[in-house]
């Protein structure tokens, strides 16, 4: 009998509360796009572009509602961002499944 190991992935909930430590909705935009990215354009729509955010430079996949599946190997990069920017978190080690694992990779 073979022995496979297990890959596993960490699965983050992230919320930002309006006015925790005297922070601005200008201020929880901020650290959301730094996150997530966004898209963005110039010249009256003219021109569109896209604007990287952290989880655009990892593996990643993005559910609904703050919530979102990175390697386990990058999950420092995060948590420390999000310390870093004052943002509230949960973290889960779960076993993705196939699709998701390709994904990942």
């Amino acid at each position: 009998m073979h022995s496979t190991a297990i890959e596993t992935a960490t699965l983050i909930h992230v919320w930002i509360p309006f006015k925790k430590k005297g922070m601005e909705r200008k201020e929880q935009s901020r650290i959301y796009r730094m996150l997530y990215g966004y898209n963005s354009s110039s010249k009256f729509g003219k021109y569109h572009y896209r604007e990287k955010g952290l989880l655009d430079t990892i593996p990643s996949i993005r559910y609904e509602d703050g919530n979102f599946m990175i390697p386990e190997g990058k999950k420092n990069k995060v948590i420390n961002f999000l310390k870093k920017n004052n943002a509230s978190y949960r973290i889960w080690k779960v076993i993705p499944g196939q699709d998701e694992l390709e994904k990942l990779r």
